[in-house]
């Protein structure tokens, strides 16, 4: 089959999509990408990267716009047997290619993308994605999500069946060649290291990490990553006298992303109760943590704590008490039986939660497409 797979963002940097592009590739399937440019690739493994022009820093509507009046017309001309939307804001052009062209569709729902941060307060626009996923969702062929949660949330509000659930897991660990951030970053020996990898963005809890930092003896934060909140990040490190306990690493490739986490202590995913998306969120970055060794530090999410809690791969922070929180962390870092354990249940833990298992239903899904 060929398959058409449609995606908002450059993709080079994105790894689930590259995972899931790998796995159908193996299949035997053509895979043609349709992007946006930002990117520097123009084939992953052999398939080839459309990239979709953009005005500069368009705002998230125009960008919608553009990339679906553009995306539709190159997957028309695709010709695919199945067109694939990764997210709601490329579903418009995925359906349209497959309308086209009598192919099957997929939607893969990563985020509840009516209750993304960016869309609180708009109800007019919550409203509008609303309506274009109920016109949307029913006419594909299969449907895809990241946990049970937003499952659950998508089958309640537009009677679908139940969605597939591929959770953003990691691959497993292999031949990982260790970037020791220490010497790299010229970090004291003493000092433990807590490594945070995404966008710098709003509802993260960057903001709020920074603020224990001040409470945190003998530690260094190391940032991988960029985003819009990356220069109120840095300032907002001098305004708090840590400047010298945080260090800015910018992108790193998802193929070396692995060799800097593993040498980390433990790994920050503090999302924000700010929105419904948030709340639901199960980002892969806990999964990369997991898969590199490294316990992790979470907030109260669900979804996040409901993991970390039952693996027993790290500690649950509240984001409301910082100088509770930051005993929290402490406590952990000091506590080395405790510590141990979480390392090692991070270990079996990674062993049962990879893209390899969870592949196999990305796998499934793909051979119930091609053989009806």
């Amino acid at each position: 089959m060929k398959v058409a797979y449609f995606i908002l963002n450059p993709f080079d940097f994105d790894s689930r999509a590259r995972l899931e592009v790998e796995t159908i590739k193996s299949m035997g399937h053509r895979v043609e990408v349709v992007a946006t440019t930002g990117g520097e690739l123009n084939n992953y493994l052999g398939c080839p990267i459309h990239r979709v022009s953009q005005s500069a820093w368009p705002s998230r509507k125009i960008r919608f716009i553009q990339y679906n009046l553009k995306a539709s017309s190159i997957g028309i001309g695709l010709k695919a047997d199945v067109y694939h939307a990764v997210d709601l804001d490329v579903l418009f052009a995925a359906n349209r290619g497959a309308g086209k062209n009598g192919g099957k569709l997929v939607y893969e729902s990563r985020e509840l993308y009516t209750e993304l941060q960016a869309l609180e307060g708009r109800r007019t626009v919550k409203a509008l994605w609303r309506g274009l996923e109920r016109r949307l969702i029913g006419k594909a062929d299969k449907i895809i999500t990241i946990n049970n949660s937003i499952a659950v949330e998508l089958m309640k509000r537009y009677a679908v069946r139940r969605p597939a659930i591929i959770r953003n897991v990691a691959p497993s660990a292999k031949r990982i060649q260790p970037v020791d951030l220490r010497l790299k970053l010229k970090i004291p020996e003493n000092h433990r290291i807590i490594i945070y990898q995404g966008v710098l963005r709003d509802g993260q809890g960057l903001a709020y990490l920074l603020g224990l930092m001040p409470m945190l003896n003998d530690v260094t934060l190391v940032i991988l990553g960029d985003g819009p909140s990356g220069s109120p990040l840095r300032a907002l490190s001098f305004r708090l006298g840590i400047g010298d306990r945080v260090r800015f690493m910018g992108k790193v490739s998802p193929d070396a992303l692995l060799n800097h986490t593993v040498s980390a202590d433990v790994g920050a995913l503090l999302m924000e109760d700010v929105a419904l998306n948030n709340r639901l969120a199960l980002p892969q970055k806990l999964f990369q943590y997991l898969s590199a060794g490294v316990p992790q530090i979470v907030s109260s999410m669900p979804e996040i704590a409901g993991f970390v809690q039952k693996e027993k791969t790290g500690v649950v922070v509240s984001l409301g008490d910082p100088e509770k929180d930051a005993a929290i962390i402490s406590e952990f870092l000091a506590d080395k039986a405790r510590y141990g354990d979480a390392r090692n249940n991070c270990v079996r833990a990674a062993r049962e939660n990879n893209w390899e298992i969870e592949s196999l239903v990305l796998t499934r899904i793909y051979r119930e497409l091609e053989e009806n």
